[in-house]
């Protein structure tokens, strides 16, 4: 027993990683899972009490049990009986790959991450490099969405900022689900942002049967009452307007839905702007195939960097990205809007409910358009791309920086003006502009733009064109 054993080095390497696997399957990993289980146990328990909108219990849900019910829903079943005929397959013959494309979908609700930990993530990185800011149409009108309601969030894409912003901005009402693209599936953003309740989506996926597994995924989440943030133009817009919308999800919604008997689908629209976008200069810069062409490393090396100017941010508390902010309108039934069209959801056939669709959903499009928020930078690159000489003392600028602000306010849009001073903001805009070499600092307070940054200018400027559009000169 006291004798002594010699092994080759390569065998000791073996069997030392095989033991400290073997520890981690057996100990660590349960432990971490359990101990993660209960605070997320008992964050549900402490916040649902007071949010506006309760939990559903199918945010308490384990990952793969969620994926396990998507996949043997007999609506989804009945639904891909089509594709397997076509395929010479039968539907048990799919089910492995069901399963398979059902947990690649669903997200790993976690209401410790989302309202403990992903909370002070996205507080400090928003208000570190943000002053942000939120405006209202109508707010008691958002007092009136309840939990018995399937409500929507419908948002536009300005930046990946804005999956932060939304849910920042909501979780003092509830916990969302949304769609993220392809690109953020690397670690460790995908982890952190299906617990967030977020699930992937393959935006050019020609494939049917993962198509049907997506829109089931969202129609038994819609059915629970869990809150979802959509955003129609499904990629940031490459020169600052508002993209054309796609419905995808929005169809996927309503496909199952039956008028007093399902819950009614009501949709709050959100428009965010900023006076910087950290991937303005990728989004001018570069197509959508050149974007995808970078691959994961280009991802890992942005977040990277990216959270090492957030820790940078935070250190110094500078906010050098100016203003961000969100704009929240009224809440849209699409019950009561079925009613006043006097339209039969039921009885409509599929071309006249792409139809109605298209309608209800392009003027919730034209809400998000006119409730854009109008920031300093963005009113400032304004006056520069409208007018004809590229020179300008701070006077001229001042006085059709104002005339812009008083054509926002006469709309009712949401302007920022820090302490209510539009000369402020001017400064605060050229100064922006100046730190980014937009705009040249001549001295005497005169300034000259960048015609190098003449794109970027019109990028920023195209953002409320629409609500403050002036005469060129």
């Amino acid at each position: 027993m006291g004798g002594t054993i010699e092994i080759p080095i390569w065998l000791f390497v073996v069997l030392s990683i095989g033991l400290v696997i073997s520890v981690y399957r057996l100990a660590i990993d349960p432990l971490i899972r359990r101990t993660w289980r209960r605070w997320s146990v008992r964050a549900f328990e402490e916040v649902n009490p007071n949010l506006q909108l309760k939990l559903s219990p199918l945010t308490m849900m384990r990952r793969r049990s969620l994926a396990d019910r998507v996949a043997s829903d007999p609506v989804l079943l009945k639904s891909v009986e089509p594709i397997a005929a076509e395929r010479g397959l039968t539907v048990s013959d799919l089910k492995a790959e069901i399963e398979r494309i059902a947990y690649e979908i669903v997200p790993a609700f976690n209401p410790f991450f989302y309202f403990r930990l992903g909370y002070w993530m996205a507080r400090h990185a928003l208000r570190s490099y943000y002053r942000v800011r939120i405006g209202f149409v109508d707010e008691k009108s958002l007092e009136s969405l309840s939990s018995d309601q399937s409500v929507v969030f419908v948002s536009n894409h300005r930046s990946n900022v804005d999956y932060m912003l939304v849910t920042y901005l909501t979780s003092q009402r509830t916990m969302l689900s949304f769609g993220a693209g392809e690109w953020s599936q690397v670690f460790p953003i995908e982890q952190m942002i299906r617990s967030a309740g977020g699930y992937f989506v393959r935006r050019d996926s020609g494939d049917p049967l993962y198509r049907r597994v997506l829109e089931r995924y969202v129609q038994v989440a819609s059915e629970a009452s869990v809150p979802h943030a959509i955003f129609p133009e499904g990629k940031l817009s490459v020169d600052g307007r508002l993209s054309p919308a796609k419905f995808g999800i929005l169809t996927y919604l309503s496909r199952q839905f039956v008028p007093g008997v399902s819950p009614d689908l009501v949709f709050v629209p959100i428009a965010c702007n900023y006076d910087r976008v950290p991937e303005d200069i990728n989004v001018i810069e570069h197509d959508t195939f050149q974007f995808r062409a970078m691959g994961r490393r280009y991802v890992i090396r942005s977040g990277v960097v990216f959270a090492l100017r957030t820790i940078w941010e935070m250190v110094a508390w500078r906010r050098s990205y100016g203003f961000a902010c969100a704009t929240f309108g009224c809440p849209n039934s699409f019950t009561a809007w079925l009613r006043q069209r006097r339209l039969e959801w039921t009885e409509m056939d599929s071309g006249a409910r792409y139809s109605a669709l298209s309608e209800f959903g392009n003027g919730i499009m034209d809400e998000i358009r006119d409730l854009i928020p109008v920031t300093p930078v963005p009113v400032l690159c304004h006056v520069l791309d409208a007018a004809d000489d590229s020179h300008f003392e701070e006077d001229q600028l001042l006085e059709a920086f104002r005339q812009r602000v008083d054509r926002a306010l006469a709309l009712g849009a949401t302007v920022v003006l820090p302490r209510n001073d539009a000369r402020l903001a001017l400064l605060h805009a050229v100064n922006q502009l100046c730190a980014r070499r937009m705009l040249h600092d001549e001295g005497k307070r005169a300034y000259a733009i960048n015609e190098e940054k003449k794109r970027l200018i019109s990028y920023y400027a195209n953002t409320v064109d629409h609500l403050i559009r002036a005469e060129k000169g």
